[in-house]
């Protein structure tokens, strides 16, 4: 290819790659890289690592795999580790404390679930799968050594998790040290050209670089992408944290997370987690800016969000009973309903028969102090009030039990 040309392709490409990245550590390699891609006509290697320690992927995993993507479309290999080993250590990154062990059996159940859901943003036929047990099971103890001869103590101290624990006299297991250098290994083992993670992933990505060239392999270049806030607007995205919106969730809990963000979360996720082409994005950064009312903004969010992952009937109906609910005050057409014995509740009983084993007696009742339940259309912060259903005096034929987004209909048995 003519040098002009072969220069016009790796701007192009570059341009591509920099777009939503935090830090590309370092940029000239990557040149040089994608250089000698276009001469011999063989894609990079790009790698991103995920640990199952829990079942599914959320909108968090999907900044990472949506790039992944886009690297796919420019022709090159992207290389999935899925850390069957990684994942019994746990990544201590942000970590305050060591992660609980998990068994091989967990954390295989977990994987299958990431498996079935990678391949909804990356093309599976384009996409290299590999299990780090592949390796790490066949390596000796003498193998381990060799592995941890190549980097110091004070090296593993310079990261910030590890230094704060260190100094507030928190534990450090020894295996949580093993973990950049396991990362790392998988680098040299699949010989990655380039590797993708979050920002706090920072320093086991610059391991890796170390650890290859002690391999004798070329390093790979770094790139870094912003972490999401979840649903709570602060904390990063985390099954743990409970603050997630999974991908494989149904469409209306998927609406309903979404329209529970903060405002100040719509344009990052339109341009994080969607589609959205950048033009979107700053039309809907555009009308937050002028004072628009931001429901509008935020409903198409959420539409768009479940139509990319269960497609565009699903986002309709979604949408459709969001505006029943809340809206247009309407009752869900596949409203839940629970069937009671005909007679008196009270308050507190009736919402704990509504969602039975979701709330103990304290739980619940600190929901009617704010306010949160709602029984047959009204506000109820009096736990003790008396509701009647089938038979008596001033008997209802049934009760709409609301409790912020969960909605259940309550009848009495038929005789």
């Amino acid at each position: 290819m003519p040098a002009r040309s072969k220069n016009a392709e790796v701007e192009r490409q570059l341009a591509v790659i920099r777009t939503g990245v935090e830090e590309l550590i370092p940029e000239d390699e990557l040149v040089r890289k994608l250089e000698r891609s276009i001469d011999s006509r063989k894609p990079l290697r790009v790698k991103q690592g995920f640990d199952p320690t829990a079942p599914d992927i959320h909108l968090g995993h999907t900044i990472g795999l949506r790039k992944l993507r886009q690297f796919q479309e420019l022709g090159h290999q992207v290389v999935l580790i899925v850390g069957s080993y990684t994942a019994l250590v746990g990544d201590p990154s942000g970590r305050s404390q060591t992660r609980p062990t998990l068994s091989e059996e967990t954390v295989a159940a977990n994987a299958q679930t990431y498996l079935d859901q990678f391949f909804k943003v990356v093309d599976k036929d384009r996409t290299e799968v590999r299990w780090n047990g592949e390796w790490f099971k066949t390596m000796s103890f003498v193998d381990v050594l060799k592995l941890t001869s190549r980097f110091t103590v004070a090296r593993m101290l310079e990261r910030d998790d590890f230094e704060t624990r260190f100094k507030q006299g928190e534990p450090i297991s020894v295996h949580e040290l093993l973990y950049p250098l396991m990362q790392a290994y998988d680098s040299v083992v699949i010989r990655a050209d380039l590797e993708i993670g979050a920002t706090e992933q920072k320093f086991n990505l610059l391991t890796g670089r170390d650890i290859q060239a002690a391999y004798g392999v070329e390093p790979q270049v770094i790139l870094t992408l912003p972490v999401l806030e979840g649903t709570d607007g602060v904390r990063r995205m985390s099954k743990s944290l409970g603050n997630f919106i999974g991908i494989a969730e149904p469409p209306k809990e998927i609406y309903g997370k979404v329209m529970s963000l903060p405002d100040k979360l719509i344009e990052r996720y339109f341009r994080l987690v969607t589609d959205a082409t950048a033009d979107e994005c700053e039309e809907v950064a555009r009308s937050l800016r002028d004072g628009a009312n931001p429901m509008a903004s935020k409903k198409a969010l959420a539409h768009r969000i479940v139509r990319m992952y269960h497609g565009q009937k699903a986002a309709d109906f979604a949408q459709d009973e969001f505006e029943k609910q809340f809206s247009r005050r309407e009752v869900p057409s596949d409203l839940p309903t629970v069937e009671v014995d005909p007679g008196a509740f009270r308050a507190r009983d009736l919402m704990m028969r509504a969602f039975p084993d979701q709330y103990t007696g304290s739980s619940a009742g600190s929901l009617f102090k704010q306010g949160a339940v709602y029984i047959g259309g009204e506000r109820v912060t009096d736990v003790a009030q008396e509701f009647r259903l089938g038979q008596g005096p001033g008997a209802l034929p049934e009760l709409i039990v609301k409790v912020g987004r969960k909605i259940a209909r309550v009848v009495p048995k038929r005789a």
